[in-house]
């Protein structure tokens, strides 16, 4: 549903995370030291989304399994569930609660209680509860077999009532792009090219929907152009099909009237890196949250306030969840404070919240800058947030 966002996400017993209560804005920029627990709390996220498009099965597998993925406690793991809870405003001026745990059983793991609410603008309210495979909570009308390894939510998304929290919580997209990841084409199939892969290995595919799409010429107009903003030089990127497969070639120009074609492995690591942000941004079927990490990795200091742009242009499109370690960010007079999320491994447990009060006066005042008490690590979370 458009315009629909996540205000608060609540996680517990997620790899270094224990307890996590945190609201997010329309874009959120979360900070910390490595080892903070930064990429653990936006994963969190991707497992919501690939337990949906997959299975939860399949979301652990992919993240080496239960043991992995379970918080550790002492010599071993917790025995306490896996926990998320997110709080959405809906498009259309309702709101909806969507809450799963998930704990260890002899046959590996079982969905130990999934709930979801969803209350509308018109005063109508639906609920779905389920404990320990049954219905606490049924929806009138629906007799729905539920899978051990499935979200009750998939199969109840038929029902018109819970559709959007599905459609955005499954819409999750995170992206990590490597420059390496843009070397290889892409098989062009039919289909493929709405929704960025996260390994993006479907990008000039993407490239070649956005550029072919008369209703998308625009997008395909701006992501040249800004390209061309952060990458001097730059005057296009188009894919190039050979032998069925899909390229991504660059257009640079080198001196007065001339121009040189590229592919991109010539191109370096800071223009792939932006090409890979601005698809995942601009891809044809928007996210309903795009996250991407380190986007100011192997980019210039200089070209960063015109990727915060970039990336507050994109809030009308999807929620942006950004991690970071860039003072040149932060430092951004675009930001306001209420936006930045900070973050701090304390006795191998992550501990995340805003800013605390003095420190925002600090900024408020403008005695130091965000980016200023970056450097001098006096960015920590507030100690009195619950």
């Amino acid at each position: 549903m458009k315009g629909s966002r996540l205000s608060q996400i609540e996680i517990q017993n997620y790899k270094n995370i224990a307890a996590a209560r945190v609201e997010l804005q329309p874009l959120t920029i979360l900070v910390g030291p490595n080892g903070a627990g930064k990429s653990n709390f936006v994963d969190a996220l991707s497992f919501t989304a690939d337990s949906l498009n997959h299975s939860i099965q399949s979301a652990f597998s992919r993240r080496g399994g239960l043991a992995a993925v379970r918080r550790r406690a002492g010599r071993g793991v917790t025995s306490e569930p896996i926990a998320l809870r997110v709080e959405m405003m809906l498009g259309d001026g309702g709101r909806a609660e969507y809450a799963v745990e998930i704990s260890a059983s002899a046959t590996g793991f079982k969905i130990a209680r999934e709930r979801c609410v969803v209350e509308l603008d018109t005063g109508l309210h639906h609920e779905f509860e389920i404990q320990e495979g049954e219905f606490t909570r049924a929806v009138p009308g629906i007799r729905a077999r539920i899978e051990p390894d499935r979200l009750a939510l998939t199969v109840l998304s038929a029902a018109e009532e819970f559709r959007p929290v599905y459609d955005f919580l499954s819409g999750i997209r995170h992206y990590n792009p490597q420059p390496q990841q843009l070397y290889e084409p892409g098989v062009s199939e039919r289909g493929d090219g709405d929704v960025l892969l996260p390994d993006l290995s479907n990008a000039a595919v993407v490239l070649r929907r956005i550029s072919e799409d008369r209703d998308s010429q625009h997008v395909y107009e701006r992501i040249c152009r800004l390209l061309g903003l952060i990458v001097p030089g730059i005057t296009r990127v188009q894919p190039k099909l050979e032998g069925g497969r899909e390229r991504l070639e660059f257009l640079q120009k080198i001196g007065e009237g001339r121009e040189l074609r590229f592919e991109a492995r010539a191109m370096s690591d800071g223009t792939l890196r932006v090409l890979g942000i601005l698809l995942a941004l601009y891809q044809p079927r928007a996210a309903s949250v795009v996250i991407v990490e380190e986007p100011e990795a192997t980019i210039h200091p200089a070209a960063l306030e015109v990727l915060i742009d970039v990336l507050i242009d994109s809030t009308t499109r999807s929620q942006i969840l950004v991690t970071t370690h860039s003072p040149d960010i932060l430092d951004s007079k675009k930001l306001t404070d209420d936006q930045i999320l900070t973050m701090e491994s304390v006795q191998g447990a992550a501990q995340i919240s805003p800013l605390a009060n003095a420190t925002r006066d600090l900024i408020r005042d403008r005695l130091y800058t965000a980016g200023e008490l970056l450097r001098q690590d006096e960015l920590h979370p507030d100690p009195e947030y619950p």
